[in-house]
């Protein structure tokens, strides 16, 4: 990734959109399960609506939408969550990482589509024929 150029303004409204809503599911996942008395210390649920989201980012990102790796991304967050309630530490290094390389990825494709999008716009293909 070329480290000059910044995000543009509405990749980074995604950033924004995408860690409050990380934030906000984290602090569902830590509210729920406040005086939850199951053996994990967490309701169950939780665990299959963030593997579901994990496997919706995964098919997302793979079928080449947008959101995909932003989502990816941004559901570690709540899992880090997860893993701090049912006190299985062990997960964490593995979910830090993960985010960053599925934000990276984000960013790459943004970057990408965006570098194709200026190259084959009409006022570029005059500046190549001159």
């Amino acid at each position: 990734m070329d480290r000059g150029y910044p995000p543009s303004v509405e990749t980074r409204i995604h950033l924004v959109s995408a860690v409050t809503a990380a934030l906000v599911l984290s602090g569902l996942v830590a509210v729920t399960a406040w005086r939850d008395q199951t053996r994990l210390g967490s309701p169950s649920h939780w665990l299959w609506l963030l593997t579901g989201l994990q496997v919706l980012a995964l098919w997302s990102a793979g079928r080449g939408r947008w959101w995909g790796w932003l989502l990816g991304g941004s559901v570690q967050v709540p899992w880090i969550a997860y893993v701090a309630v049912t006190t299985q530490l062990g997960f964490i290094p593995g979910c830090a990482v993960s985010s960053a390389v599925q934000t990276r990825s984000f960013l790459r494709r943004q970057r990408s589509y965006t570098t194709a999008v200026v190259e084959s716009s009409p006022i570029a293909a005059k500046e190549r024929m001159i």
